[in-house]
C-alpha cells in the first residue's frame, strides 16, 4: 500500500470513529493501533505504549494542571460577579454598555483563567439573565458572550497554547505573550460590532440609562478589579519580567486564587474538594488526548509524511499566503467538529514542518492557530461555547448560534489582519 493510500485509510478511519461518537483521545488511539500493526514493523510496534506516557511525562505540560486549578478556584471567588458588575456601574450610560461589559469580563476573566468553556459558562450564568432583564435580544446577549468566551484560548494564560509550546517545541512563555496585543484587539472589534449591531437593530438592545452615578461610587466599586489586576501581574508580569516560568506562574496563579477565595470567604472544604477534582478530571483529558495522538504522531513522522507534505507544497510554488489560507480553511472545517486541544494535537506535528519552511515564525503561527481555534469554538454544528450557552441557557441552539455568527466574521477578519502583520504577535515576545 502506498504511503498516499494509508493516510487517505487513516484520516478516513479517524473520521468515522469521531462520526460514530468514539471519544476523540481513543478515536486517536485507536488509529494509532491500526497504523502501527498495519504499517509499521513488529520492533516499532512494541514502542507504542512508551510513546503515550513519554507524551504526557514532559516538563512543559506541568502549568496545565496550575492554571485550570487557578481557573476554577476563581469561580469559587467569585471574580467574574465582581468584573462584571464593576464594569457595568462604568458602562451603564453607554449604548450597548452591558455587551461591552460583558466583552471585557470575559477578557479579563481569560486572562485569569485561560479558559474559554469556564469563561463562557460563568458570564452565561452572570451576564445573560441580566442582560435579557435589561431589554437585550436574546441573540446578541448570547452572541456576546459566546464570543467574548473565545478569548479564554487566546489571551494568556492559555491551556491551548501550552499545548501547542510542548507540541512545536518552542518557548511557552513566548506564546503567551504573543496573545496579548491580539486578544486585546478582537475584545476591541467585538466591542465596535455591538455598536454596529446597536445602530443597524435598535430593538435588538435597549436605550442607555441616563441616571447619574457619583464618581465616588464608581471609584469604590472599581477596588473590585485590584485583586484580578494582582493576579494578572503575577502571573504574566512574572514570565515577562523574567522572574517565574511558566510552570512557576501557574503555581502562583493557582495560590493566588486560593487567597482570593480565602480573602472573598466563599471556599469551602467542599468547594475545594469539587475545585480539584475538577482540575484533575479537565487534566486528565488532556493528557489522554496527548497520550493518543503521539501514537498517530509516530505513525505519520514514520511514514515522512510532512516532509513529503512540505516538498508538494514547494514544487506547487504556490503563494505562501495562499497556503496558508488552505490551512485556516481546514482548521475552521475541523473545529466545526472538533474541540481546540484535539485539533492541535492531530495537526501541528504534520503542518508546522511546512509552515516554517514556508518562512513563517512558530510563534506567529501560534497566535493564529489559536484564533482559528476561537472560530470552531463558536462555529455550527459543534461550537463548544455555543452549546455551553444552549445549556445553560433556555435558548435555542440557532438563537445562540445567530448570535455569534457576527462575531464570527469579525474573528476571520482578524485573522486576515494578523497574517498581514504579524508584527502585531511577534512585538512582545521580540522584547522578552
Amino acid at each position: 500500500m502506498s504511503v498516499t493510500l494509508s493516510v487517505i485509510v487513516l484520516v478516513l478511519l479517524l473520521l468515522l470513529l469521531l462520526f460514530a461518537g468514539v471519544h476523540v483521545a481513543f478515536a486517536l488511539g485507536i488509529v494509532g493501533f491500526v497504523g502501527a500493526v498495519f504499517l509499521l514493523p513488529g520492533s516499532t510496534q512494541n514502542m507504542m505504549g512508551k510513546l503515550g506516557f513519554s507524551a504526557i511525562n514532559k516538563f512543559p505540560l506541568t502549568p496545565v494542571p496550575m492554571f485550570i486549578l487557578m481557573g476554577e478556584l476563581l469561580v469559587y471567588a467569585r471574580m467574574n460577579e465582581n468584573l462584571y458588575g464593576t464594569l457595568s456601574v462604568w458602562l451603564r450610560n453607554v449604548r450597548g454598555g452591558l455587551c461591552h461589559a460583558t466583552t471585557a469580563s470575559c477578557a479579563i476573566f481569560a486572562a485569569m483563567s485561560g479558559s474559554s468553556l469556564a469563561t463562557s459558562a460563568t458570564l452565561g450564568l452572570i451576564a445573560g439573565p441580566e442582560m435579557i432583564k435589561r431589554g437585550y435580544s436574546r441573540s446578541l446577549t448570547y452572541g456576546t458572550i459566546a464570543a467574548g468566551g473565545t478569548l479564554g484560548i487566546l489571551i494568556p494564560p492559555s491551556i491551548t497554547m501550552i499545548v501547542y509550546g510542548n507540541l512545536a517545541g518552542v518557548s511557552i512563555g513566548h506564546c503567551f505573550v504573543a496573545g496579548v496585543i491580539p486578544g486585546i484587539i478582537c475584545a476591541a472589534m467585538f466591542i465596535v460590532l455591538v455598536d454596529i449591531w446597536g445602530r443597524l437593530s435598535p430593538k435588538s438592545m435597549p436605550m442607555p440609562e441616563r441616571s447619574a452615578m457619583r464618581l465616588g461610587d464608581k471609584l469604590v466599586a472599581t477596588f473590585r478589579l485590584i485583586p484580578a489586576a494582582a493576579l494578572i501581574f503575577m502571573v504574566l508580569g512574572g514570565i515577562y519580567l523574567g522572574v517565574t516560568t511558566p510552570t512557576e506562574a501557574g503555581a502562583v496563579g493557582a495560590f493566588g486564587a486560593l487567597i482570593l477565595c480565602l480573602m472573598q470567604r466563599t471556599l469551602t472544604w467542599s468547594n475545594l474538594w469539587k475545585a480539584l477534582l475538577s482540575a484533575v478530571r479537565t487534566t486528565s483529558f488532556i493528557m489522554i488526548i496527548l497520550a493518543g495522538a503521539s501514537m498517530v504522531s509516530f505513525v505519520v513522522q514514520y511514514l515522512r509524511v510532512p516532509s513529503m507534505l512540505t516538498d508538494f507544497v514547494i514544487q506547487l510554488e504556490a503563494s505562501p499566503y495562499l497556503v496558508m489560507a488552505f490551512f485556516y480553511l481546514l482548521y475552521i472545517i475541523l473545529g466545526m467538529f472538533v474541540d481546540p486541544i484535539s485539533m492541535m494535537v492531530m495537526t501541528v506535528p504534520t503542518i508546522l514542518p511546512t509552515v516554517v519552511q514556508l518562512g513563517f515564525d512558530p510563534i506567529w503561527f501560534a497566535v493564529v492557530i489559536t484564533l482559528a481555534c476561537e472560530i470552531g469554538l463558536i462555529s455550527p454544528p459543534v461550537g463548544l461555547n455555543l452549546y455551553i450557552l444552549q445549556g445553560i441557557s433556555d435558548c435555542t441552539l440557532a438563537e445562540v448560534a445567530i448570535g455569534a455568527a457576527p462575531f464570527l466574521f469579525a474573528l476571520i477578519f482578524g485573522l486576515a489582519l494578523f497574517t498581514a502583520f504579524p508584527i502585531l504577535s511577534l512585538w512582545l515576545p521580540s522584547l522578552m
